[in-house]
Parts: structure tokens; sequence; C-alpha cells
């Protein structure tokens, strides 16, 4: 197993005891466990420097996100409407868990680098008086800018409004004064700052407000009311409890107190953060937010201008030496983050910044073989933005035989030869069943004829509705020709359907060089390499070294890997992600952000040297 450090917003790197505390298991009825979560919520009140008169905490199962959808939909009843403030992905998730819990509520949204404004704040409140909540988050993750909180708080408490705010990723880390502020719910987590693991929430909350919430809950395991009311009474949770990520976090804060309680790990959190931005600097890498605004917590960076590398490159390169970084979230621009939080010391700043500036040296000292040709697949990849044409035909002809293929069966085989594609579905486990009882046999090669021989004329008649280019496809294909390199094709269609898909992707601006099928080469489509040969032959291209295969499928990229060549696969509107444009764009980031990384995995655990969002993204790798 490969041993690195979390250089991430949490989860993150903890320490051996912590850890530790895990290793046994324990009855959550305990008397003795039920005083570890007594000890761990008075802990939590003392670390938001709020009384136990004023103020109690109530702990939660789940991620930060579950506490606070909790908070949301469990304090703000239906009479009631939301102020959401939000300047990046984690106050837009805010407004995800009002749509969904159908909570009365508006937006306030500021770039990214802004801070919100305690003045535009105050506006939207006059001018709006139904508002009865405000909500916002404090340390924004998604570009590591600070917000202003005291500032926003004390208007909002001076319209007699009830303050929530989201600090996941500051509580422990940063010292918030919470009742002298006035916000009368925090949300934090176990895996932040106070350095524990995953596993449950936390709410210190104004008990005279978190009484008014009584009855108001829109879920029943979400209930912030009925969960502080069990745990009040002896510790004990009203679901099962985490209890090994109760126990590590029991130790966690029993550390954290050893420190020096918040103001030591905060200075320490801060030196981490201040030193990385000096140390990247000297590398003329440059931070996206501004030092006024800028968070502790994790820092996004601007990629170099003109870099000939891409993220996933740098990535693997730091993580091999010891260190995972983050991905940037911001929308506007070219960005990588990285976090200091967790057991991250002097030491693990000044290594990671040495790994850096080994990378960037070596990237830019690299001599690469000049590519002389890229080598695209159609569907999926060029035109027919996640594939759709095969999958509706071949989902039509199994329907037609009495058999419902899944999504994901259809999908497993994307990018064969279409008679393999048939032929593989009828062995898999679930069709090859329903097959069996359907005929009483399983299914053989004729039955693959038939299929076939019905999929064929399915997708001659809905192919010139899925031959338009992607996105980016034809302003890409351009640029690539400006760099005298040749653009050639290789595709799962036949001969007779490319005579459809073509002319009309010729049409709408994307034509390449020269293009191959399987008919080309005795039927032998991916993975084998040999339509990649014809394209080399077809294109003059001297040696393997010198072309890129780019897809979207996992065959797609054996076929690259069996021919020798570089390989990328293809994200956005890919066949591995099965997708329309639509279905893409109506999800959130963090939604859009599992869907990339899942297809990402597909795409490497097959041997893709790269993976780009886009297809603007190949152009860093020619």
């Amino acid at each position: 197993m490969v041993n690195y450090k979390l250089l991430t917003p949490g989860p993150l790197t903890t320490t051996d005891s912590v850890k530790r505390e895990m290793m046994a298991d324990h009855c959550t009825w305990d008397e003795d466990y039920k005083q570890v979560t007594q000890k761990i919520r008075r802990g939590l009140l003392k670390l938001a420097h709020v009384s136990e008169e004023n103020y109690t905490a109530v702990l939660m199962q789940g991620s930060g996100t579950f506490g606070v959808e909790a908070v949301l939909t469990s304090v703000i009843g239906e009479n009631d409407k939301l102020l959401i403030i939000a300047n990046g992905a984690y106050g837009k998730r805010m407004g995800d868990i009002a749509e969904h819990a159908k909570i009365n509520y508006v937006m306030y949204n500021e770039a990214y680098h802004q801070i919100p404004s305690a003045e535009k704040t105050a506006e939207i409140l006059k001018e709006n008086p139904e508002i009865t909540h405000v909500s916002m988050v404090h340390s924004e993750t998604t570009s590591g800018i600070l917000n202003d909180i005291a500032a926003v708080t004390k208007v909002v408490k001076s319209a007699g409004k009830t303050m929530i705010v989201d600090a996941m990723s500051s509580f422990g880390g940063v010292d918030i004064p919470v009742e002298a502020l006035g916000i009368d719910f925090i949300i934090s987590s176990a895996n932040k700052c106070i350095q524990g693991v995953p596993g449950f929430s936390f709410i210190i909350c104004n008990r005279e407000k978190l009484m008014e919430s009584r009855g108001k809950a829109r879920s029943l395991s979400l209930d912030l009311y009925d969960q502080w009311e069990t745990m009040e009474k002896d510790g004990k949770w009203r679901f099962t409890s985490p209890t090994h990520t109760v126990l590590a976090f029991a130790k966690a804060m029993e550390e954290l107190e050893a420190e020096g309680g918040i103001p030591a790990r905060s200075a320490r959190y801060y030196s981490n953060n201040r030193l990385l931005i000096r140390k990247m600097k000297d590398m003329g890498i440059q931070t996206y937010i501004g030092e006024a605004h800028q968070g502790p917590i994790i820092t996004t960076f601007l990629f170099p201008e003109n870099h000939k590398f891409s993220f996933e490159e740098m990535y693997q390169y730091v993580k091999d030496r010891g260190y995972a970084i983050y991905p940037g979230k911001v929308t506007d621009a070219d960005t990588f983050r990285i976090g200091n939080i967790g057991e991250i010391y002097e030491e693990d700043i000044l290594k990671l910044c040495s790994i850096f500036k080994e990378f960037f040296e070596n990237m830019e000292n690299r001599t690469e073989a000049v590519t002389e040709a890229v080598i695209f697949d159609w569907a999926g990849t060029t035109v027919d933005y996640g594939c759709f044409a095969p999958v509706r035909a071949f989902i039509e002809v199994f329907r037609e035989a009495g058999i419902e293929p899944t999504m994901e069966e259809v999908r497993e085989p994307m990018g064969m030869l279409k008679w393999d594609h048939i032929r593989t579905m009828l062995e898999m486990p679930g069709i090859r069943n329903a097959w069996m009882e359907k005929y009483g046999r399983a299914p053989e090669d004729s039955d693959a004829d038939r299929l076939y021989a019905s999929f064929q004329p399915s997708l001659m008649a809905i192919l010139d509705q899925y031959a338009g280019p992607k996105p980016y496809v034809t302003e890409t294909i351009n640029k690539i020709r400006e760099k005298g390199i040749k653009i050639g094709s290789t595709t799962g269609y036949t001969d007779s359907m490319m005579s459809v898909v073509v002319p009309k992707a010729a049409e709408m601006g994307y034509a390449p060089d020269c293009w191959f099928s399987p008919d080309s080469t005795e039927g032998k489509g991916r993975p084998y390499p040999y339509m990649i040969f014809k394209n080399m032959q077809a294109l003059g291209v001297s040696s393997t070294d010198k072309v890129i295969k780019v897809g979207d499928t996992v065959s797609d990229i054996l076929e690259g890997k069996n021919a020798g060549v570089f390989t990328i696969g293809i994200l956005e509107g890919s066949s591995v992600m099965g997708l329309s444009e639509e279905e893409y764009a109506a999800l959130s980031e963090e939604e859009k952000a599992e869907k990339l990384s899942a297809a990402e995995k597909k795409y490497r655990d097959a041997g893709a040297d790269a993976v780009v969002r886009d297809i603007r993204g190949v152009l860093e790798y020619i």
C-alpha cells in the first residue's frame, strides 16, 4: 500500500495515535462510551467560546453535508425564508439542499475570488423582510477564501434574523467566538481541523433557536431537535453511532488541547500556508485569491502560463513522492489546490515544494517525440455527445428479442465492432440468463447474427441525427492542424454507417484527413490495433511514438495500448460517462466531480496515458 500524506481540506492526515483508537470495538450502550460523547459535546462548546447556558452541541451521523442538511431542513419552517450567501461550490450546495427539501430561499451569489459583502447582505434583508434565516460558508474550500462571517453576522443579527454558518473546514483551525459574534448554528465535521476521521458532523446550536425548531424537521434521520433531545439525556445517539470515529475524535480533541488549543493549531496552519505560498511564488506559481482574504486551510494556485502538463500528470508525480493534492474547483481559471491542515508541518511544506520544483524543471527540460498524427474515435469523442446513437439501436434490437438490457450492459463493450459488441452482451450473466429463460438455451453466434441484422437498419435510420461535432471539436482540430499535425480516425462503425456520419460531420465543420473502419481490417476492430496502423500508413507517420490515440471508451484505450501509441481518454460527453449534455449540465459540482472521477478511473485501469476533461485537453500533449 502506498503511504502518502493528504494535502486536502479533509479527510486529512491524522496522527497514528488517533488511528489506533479505532482498533478496538465499543458498545454504544455502555456508560463509558456515552460519557465520551458527552465529553466531546462539552469540549466543542469550549472550543466555540460559548456558554452551556445559551448553547448546546449536537453530533450527527454522516459527513459535513449531512450536518448542513440537518440544520437547514430542521430549523427553517414552512413559513420561513432562507437567504443563502454563496461564493463557491459549498455555498451553492446549500441551494441544492434547499431545492430538494422545498425550502423557500433566495441566493446571493458572489464571484469565487470575492468575499460576500455585509452591505449587500443588509440591502437584501431590507428589500426582503420575509427572510428569517441567513446561511453562508466561512472557509470556502472551492477557492480557499476565508469569508468575513463577523461582518455579515453583525448585519444579520441587527436585522433580527437567525444566522447559520458552515465552518466545515475552519472550525478548530481558525478561532471563532461563536457567542460573541451571535452565530446561532455553526456546523463542522470530525475529519477537519480537529483532525479526526470521517464519520460524523457536529452542530453548535443556540439553545433558544434549537427549541424553536421542534417539529419543523423535513427528515426523520436528520431531525436536529430529536437528535439533541436523545443525546441530551445521557449521551446516547438516536440511531447507530459511528463508534470508531467517535473514539478517534475524542483522542483528536485531547491532542488539540495538548498542542495548545486552537491558537497554537491555527498558528501552525497559518505558518504552513504562508510558507507554501512564498515557496510557490518563488517558482512563479501565483495564488487565485488575494492575500487579504486567503484562508489558512487550502490554497488555490494558478497553473503556470503555457504549461505543457496536465493536472493528472502533476498529481501522480507528487503522489508517487508522498503527497496527495487537490484539483481546482473554480470555474473561470485553470487551477489546482493544496491543503495544509492535518498532521502537516514545515518540513512537509519544504519537501512538497522541492517536489514541485523538480517536477516543473523536468517538464521544462523534457524532450518529447514530435507528434505527427492524432487519431480520434468518432461517436462520443468527436461527434454524438454521450454516444447515444448506437446505444439507442442496441437497446431497441434487444427489446425486440424480448430482452431488457441495463444501460451498464449496453455501454460496457462500447467501441468494439458492433457484431462483437452484441456477442459480448449476449455473454453477460444477466442477459445470458434472461435469454435462457426466454428461449430455453444459451445464446449462440447465430443469435448475434440475427440481432446484428436488425441493429444495422435501426442504427442507419438515426445516424444522421447524431453526427454533429461535440463542443470544442472544430476549433481544437484547427489548432492541431496549425501545428502541422495530421488527423486520423478509427471507429466501431462500418463503412456503410460512416457513409452517413462522415459527410454530415463535414457539413458541420469536422473532417479528418482519413478514417478506417473494421471493414478495412478484415473485420478486426478494437481492441485490435490494425485500424491505427492503417491510419499511420495513410498519413505517412514514421513511428508509433509520434501518434496519439484519443477515445471515449475502454476499447479505445486498449486499441491504442495494443498499437503502442500514447492514449488519451475523454471525459465529458463520453460513452464511459454515458450522460447527455443536458444531464451533465444539470449535475451539481460535487456530482460532476464524482462522475468525472469514476470515468477517469475506468480509463486509468485500462492503461490510459492521460485523461482530459474535453477535447481541448489534447492540446496539452502535442
